[in-house]
């Protein structure tokens, strides 16, 4: 079954009821609220969704809309402009995501510097060029339409995305950024290299149209890299890629103006299937379990200073000198979920010391040189600054927990894990803070044509009593559970609604696009309106993830978390990241509030079994 043979059969984005998405929102606002605060904003709600009111209007206006659209009222009108390319703050921590991949079973121990140049190493060419060689035959098999369509027990889902991902770049714009137009398939037959801030184009098929081995790829990487000695290095123009989109958008104009050269070089690299990075940084990363792997994670979230990224690429495969592997991403062409499974299926294949090669005629790798000038020379100045106090504010960490998995919570809670381990976010949180936040979870919308993300607002009055209840010392174990099951009922039940396409923050934002000039309405006016969509704690979880060392990405607000977890059978991973400069958070007390946390559920479920299933669960 082709890849796209089942997208005609999927339905469109539904156009919720304003009563389901009024009621929703006002039952997710409770624990945000006092109950003066509720009841004005039961009666705005009233007031805006009364006949011929304002409320009646926009959602008028949206079914047009949705008429109108070819696939998803969303998707189609909005959404990547006003979930990301509106956004003019740097993608470097704020927007991208990134992947810590597991090493090798026989990872080396020791590394041996290539005869072209000691700043790389000879392991660390030979994985980028293996796993490279192994992303290009997923992306044959994509490109053929051979990628089997995912289903769930309701049938199948959207594949769009995963036409959204190899060949994809994102193009600095005043005021709102666009993507490069990419056909799929893309007809592009080349990959970046990047290696000391240097641009090199990689051809990956022979002149007789070819695909290139592994040691096709190797041989080509340790020319780009002998080159160095030899080309005229250009200014490191990556660094404006990590700079706000507006100060980029500036810098690229001027580059384009300047010489013809540069937007040759631009759209090489725009065009290319995927970057690949060889990092040169003399000491390693650091890995460090102990230390909530700090060190890594803050390297796949904003590298060395920036260096050797294009942030603006859907794809990159970043290799540090002993093999370490990141893969690095913009998140507006498709969720980080897709590139997740992608990555999952490379990685699994090892490494081959001695790979084989076609020994086809290919064209040597070319320098994407840049012509500068001390106005660019300024840009990349200030873009520097941009990442240095992005870098130092970013308090990233992965919490790895191992005293128990889901295997635990399904067997023994006989919960849903995605569900137990937001519960366990909430109360988390709420030891370290003290009170509630507004909690965004992603839920996916891909049973629909199109579909991207809705909204699941974990937070409710039964995750707050919840967490309340196993801070209170007088509530005793029995009732904890009670209230825990409650709180994951209710979340599982708002998680299947957005899925169903029923959450309210998206009609919301539909209804709020929908106003023109001069229209307002004081439901979304309230304070409490602007409170439960700022989301604190912004959350999103992926699979098991046994092939990841960690995920994340960064938190929405200065005094927030961005926390992505793997839900592995025996270990519980959570990428954190927070900021320094907060003087409310710390991914690292957080971290060990979340480990406390996690601790407590168990002890408390335990106390409530019989003798002969507490045996059964210690061992789990």
């Amino acid at each position: 079954m082709a890849t796209l043979s089942m997208q005609h059969t999927l339905p469109k984005l539904p156009v919720p009821s304003l009563d389901e998405t009024l009621g929703k929102y006002l039952r997710s606002i409770e624990p945000l609220t006092t109950p003066e605060e509720l009841e004005r904003s039961k009666a705005l709600a009233k007031d805006f969704a009364k006949p011929g009111g304002l409320g009646q209007i926009l959602q008028q206006r949206l079914l047009d809309v949705d008429r109108a659209a070819p696939h998803n009222w969303l998707d189609d009108t909005w959404w990547i402009s006003k979930a990301y390319h509106e956004w003019r703050e740097p993608l470097l921590v704020n927007s991208n995501w990134y992947i810590l991949m597991r090493n090798e079973i026989n990872h080396p121990t020791e590394f041996y510097p290539t005869i072209e140049n000691p700043a790389f190493t000879t392991f660390q060419v030979k994985r980028a060029a293996h796993l490279a060689q192994q992303l290009l035959d997923y992306t044959e098999t994509l490109f053929s339409q051979n990628v089997a369509v995912e289903k769930t027990r309701a049938g199948p889902i959207c594949m769009n995305q995963y036409t959204q991902l190899i060949g994809f770049t994102r193009i600095p714009q005043h005021g709102c950024d666009r993507l490069a137009y990419t056909p799929f398939p893309s007809p592009s037959k080349y990959i970046v290299l990047i290696i000391n801030d240097q641009f090199f184009k990689i051809n990956v098929y022979s002149k007789d149209n070819k695909r290139l081995l592994d040691g096709d790829l190797e041989r080509l990487f340790l020319n780009a890299i002998k080159q160095l000695d030899h080309i005229k290095a250009s200014a490191p123009v990556g660094l404006l890629t990590c700079d706000h989109r507006d100060a980029w958008t500036k810098a690229r104009e001027h580059l384009v103006v300047l010489d013809p050269k540069n937007r040759e070089s631009l759209q090489t690299i725009e065009n290319a299937l995927f970057c690949v990075t060889l990092d040169s940084t003399a000491e390693a990363t650091k890995a460090d379990r102990s230390d909530d792997f700090a060190d890594w994670a803050k390297f796949g979230m904003h590298g060395h200073g920036g260096h050797n990224r294009w942030c603006d690429k859907s794809l990159n495969l970043i290799f540090e000198r002993d093999g370490k592997f990141v893969c690095h991403g913009e998140h507006s062409p498709c969720d980080a979920l897709i590139p997740a499974v992608i990555m999952d299926i490379i990685i699994r294949k090892p490494t081959d010391l001695n790979a084989p090669s076609t020994n086809a005629i290919v064209d040597a790798p070319q320098h994407l040189a840049f012509v500068t000038d001390t106005t660019t020379e300024e840009h990349i100045k200030a873009a520097s600054v941009t990442i240095e106090t992005l870098s130092k504010n970013s308090d990233c960490g992965i919490v790895y927990f191992d005293e128990y998995g889901s295997d635990y919570v399904k067997k023994v809670v006989k919960a849903s894990p995605d569900a137990y381990m937001q519960m366990a976010i909430q109360l988390g949180y709420y030891k370290q803070i003290g009170q509630p936040c507004a909690t965004y979870e992603t839920a996916s919308t891909r049973q629909f044509r199109n579909g991207r993300t809705e909204t699941t607002r974990t937070l409710s009055k039964e995750s707050f009593a919840f967490c309340k209840a196993m801070q209170d010392p007088s509530v005793k174990a029995e009732e904890r559970v009670k209230l825990l099951r409650a709180a994951i009922a209710a979340h599982q039940q708002y998680q299947k609604d957005a899925a169903n396409g029923k959450g309210c923050d998206r009609h919301l934002l539909g209804l709020r696009l929908c106003l023109q000039p001069g229209e307002s309405h004081g439901l979304f006016q309230e304070p409490v309106f602007t409170k439960s969509a700022s989301f604190l704690l912004s959350t999103s979880g992926l699979f098991a993830g046994d092939n990841f060392v960690g995920t994340g990405f960064g938190a929405m607000y200065p005094d927030g978390y961005g926390i992505n977890y793997l839900a592995g059978g025996k270990t519980l991973k959570f990428g954190v990241e927070s900021k320094f400069e907060s003087k409310v958070t710390s991914t690292k007390e957080f971290g060990n509030y979340l480990r406390q946390a996690l601790r407590d559920m168990r002890s408390t479920i335990e106390q409530t079994l019989p003798e002969d299933q507490r045996k059964i669960a210690a061992k789990l």
